[in-house]
């Protein structure tokens, strides 16, 4: 039977059954106006303009992964920001709402985590959640949540459901699996009914009921699995918003809405799938799908090739209207609507529909917004700038996708020296089995920009400079692997490139379809990485390539020695690597969490040792040349107030200009590519009298890349410039 939901968190009498007007919903347009949020013009969209009898119009807003983007402000730099945030699109929506007069406003998740202000604010534990709250002035009617919002503990998600003054729904994660979905004991509303009277187009006001429901990835489980694990179930979205669905037209529903935290990724359903968009909007009833979760626009005119049930260019689904609003609050998602009474039911069916992603233009938040954020966003402010520690070096990610990155290499001893504190007896048998580190560079550029890399000049660090180099609050963990595994883990990591094959010029040198912060790098080793063959792994199914049979990884070894299939290590990692593809299935069971600690935590605690002012391990990877090959690298403009990563006049890299998007272009000489080194992008600081802070044994390094280093140049340091963040820089690079 159904659950009940009266004492659900989130769910309360008006979480299921919701009446929306002017004040419960998006303000009209003189309430709007009296909030300050700038000169209103209520213009009809076509469908309004052209109702008859028995007919409406209506809008459908979508918000998703605003990760705690409350205000235009970039927590992780400092500074004011332009075009995104939940207190600017909420201001672009009431005036869509203006436009429409019927009209409904919706979150699709991840609202809650992803930024240094969600990170300073986690240890609160009562009241309504900061973004709750702000959503609530912004005139959400309801929302769900995504995979994100769970990733401080069941603890945090529980306070967000408890005490959200927007109406909650997700069908399929729940406390307690049941026979079917309709039994299974939710974690808050498995779908809301929310009544709303329409204006047609003959005067009268008729009653829409919108069922809504939510989904996210039930890969959630698996990412969280070290604080949800037993706690939390899951199930597969389509499965579940497929069982619902009969309940929601029981319960009166005309129109069923679904906010679906998923991407869009195949146009048929698998089960389990984590990128499902497309197969829920296949579904027989289902009349409007509202997508997130990937941080990309539909629809889009330049969205990749697809089959013809993806028709990015009108936005439909399978002929359902979609659309995806990109992420913290850069757009706002707009589905319109011409509806039409059902003869003799007193329903409503969908006429005509259209669908846009409009980005936000406006620089004046919404008054509502920015008054709900205030006192929230004052508190992080002060906390992200408290000092932590100091660091000799800069710590960028701008080439980290090039050459082995300092920035991550500091994770990498963070995490090691955590294990070694926390587990002593893991330490005590190094000697025996290795104790290695797998970390990633979080901010790569990809979809979110040329401002999307860590950037953390040389003094002194600060709590957001911590955030800015783990944005996530991953758990710490350990496991013991093997060298076939450890293989099939860096060949993962290597699908990050693009195939360069030999005498390419112009060629891309990354794959623009990967995401880069799966590209781990594993301290303690030293390997090569060879984009001239095909990826052995595919960077998201985790199935082999046809005709990949030697893979990307060449001359791995530990401590000068090869690796062989069966040998043994232990590796320091983090808890969403373990859940986050195929390639690691099967781990999980072997790890040990190092405490309670955060790589975060772990990370803070390093550097108040001093770790980053004392040298790191010299770095363990570099890519193999290729014969005649000149490839193309982006980065962000900020690269261009550091030192290249390659030798003093080595000349491995050309400035190529910029590309559409704003982002920095290098030409690399790939020939030379195995000299790439991003020690070279800063001085490295002096060897410390005492011992390091890692309490690491002294590890002999790879002859051939020792060798290779004591033949480059001597390294020299260019003049100061001034960086994004307004401090000094060590050195200047080729402008882009």
């Amino acid at each position: 039977m159904m659950q009940p939901w009266g004492e659900l968190p989130g769910a309360c009498e008006g979480a299921c059954r919701a009446t929306l007007r002017s004040r419960r919903g998006m303000p009209c347009i003189e309430e709007a106006q009296q909030r300050g949020t700038g000169t209103l013009e209520a213009e009809s969209h076509r469908f309004a303009a052209s109702t008859g009898p028995g007919q409406a119009h209506l809008r459908l807003l979508a918000l998703s992964d605003l990760h705690m983007q409350l205000m235009p402000h970039d927590y992780a730099a400092d500074r004011p920001v332009a075009g995104r945030s939940l207190a600017l699109v909420a201001s672009e929506a009431r005036r869509a709402v203006a436009e429409a007069g019927n009209a409904a406003l919706f979150d699709v998740g991840d609202a809650c985590e992803g930024s240094p202000l969600d990170a300073v604010l986690a240890a609160e534990r009562d009241g309504p959640h900061p973004m709750s709250a702000a959503l609530a002035a912004a005139g959400v009617d309801a929302a769900t949540l995504g995979n994100h919002d769970f990733d401080h503990g069941l603890a945090t998600a529980e306070r967000i459901a408890r005490h959200s003054p927007v109406p909650l729904t997700l069908c399929n994660l729940v406390r307690r699996l049941g026979a079917r979905p309709v039994d299974d004991a939710p974690f808050v509303a498995p779908y809301l009914i929310l009544e709303r009277e329409l204006l047609c187009g003959d005067g009268a006001r008729r009653p829409v009921r919108l069922g809504v429901t939510g989904v996210l990835p039930p890969q959630t489980l698996d990412w969280n699995a070290d604080t949800l694990g037993g706690r939390l179930f899951a199930r597969d979205a389509v499965e579940a918003v497929a069982a619902w669905l009969p309940a929601m037209r029981a319960a009166g529903a005309h129109l069923v809405v679904v906010l679906a935290h998923t991407g869009i990724g195949r146009a048929e359903h698998v089960a389990g799938m984590e990128n499902s968009a497309g197969p829920l909007a296949a579904l027989d009833g289902v009349d409007v799908v509202l997508a997130g979760h990937a941080h990309r626009r539909f629809p889009d005119p330049d969205w990749p090739p697809a089959p013809a049930a993806i028709d990015a260019r009108r936005g439909r689904l399978h002929g359902t209207p979609a659309v995806m609003p990109g992420c913290r609050g850069e757009a706002l998602g707009v589905v319109d609507l011409l509806l039409e009474v059902e003869d003799g039911s007193g329903g409503w069916r969908v006429a005509a529909s259209e669908t846009a992603v409009c980005p936000v233009e406006t620089d004046r938040p919404d008054a509502a917004v920015a008054a709900a954020a205030r006192a929230c966003h004052e508190r992080a402010l002060a906390a992200i700038r408290r000092p932590v520690a100091r660091t000799a070096r800069p710590l960028h990610t701008y080439f980290a996708l090039l050459a082995d990155s300092p920035a991550v290499r500091l994770v990498n001893e963070a995490q090691r020296a955590a294990v070694r504190a926390t587990l002593p007896g893991i330490a005590a048998q190094e000697g025996e089995i290795p104790l290695l580190s797998a970390a990633a560079p979080h901010k790569t550029g990809g979809l979110h920009g040329p401002d999307n890399y860590t950037d953390v000049p040389a003094g002194e660090m600060l709590c957001r400079h911590l955030i800015d180099l783990q944005v996530y609050p991953n758990r710490l963990t350990v496991i013991e692997v093997t060298g076939a595994e450890l293989r099939l883990w860096l060949e993962r990591a290597a699908s990050v490139f693009a195939t360069v094959e030999q005498g390419a010029s112009g060629a891309p040198l990354l794959d623009a379809a990967v995401a880069g912060y799966g590209f781990d790098t594993i301290a303690g080793l030293t390997y090569r990485i060879d984009p001239s063959a095909p990826p052995l792994v595919a960077a998201w199914t985790g199935r082999g390539v046809p005709g990949a049979a030697d893979g990307r990884v060449r001359d791995l070894s530990c401590d000068g020695r090869p690796v062989r299939a069966g040998d043994r290590f232990r590796l320091a990692t983090n808890s969403y690597r373990l859940g986050s593809h195929e390639v690691y299935k099967g781990l999980r069971a072997r790890a040990e969490p190092v405490g309670e600690l955060t790589v975060r935590e772990a990370l803070e605690a390093f550097v108040a040792r001093g770790g980053a002012e004392q040298r790191l391990p010299a770095a363990g990877w570099a890519l193999c040349p290729i014969a005649a090959a000149r490839a193309i690298y982006p980065t962000g403009p900020g690269a261009r107030f550091y030192p290249l990563p390659e030798p003093a006049g080595a000349g491995i890299l050309h400035a190529a200009g910029r590309d559409a998007r704003g982002f920095v272009l290098y030409e690399v000489d790939m020939s030379r590519a195995d000299l790439l080194d991003g020690d070279a992008a800063a001085p490295a600081p002096r060897s410390p009298a005492s011992p390091p802070a890692t309490g690491a044994p002294p590890r002999r390094q790879d002859a051939d890349r020792t060798a290779r280093r004591a033949a480059q140049p001597d390294r020299q340091a260019g003049p100061p410039a001034a960086g994004r963040n307004g401090t000094r820089r060590g050195g200047a690079g080729d402008a882009g």
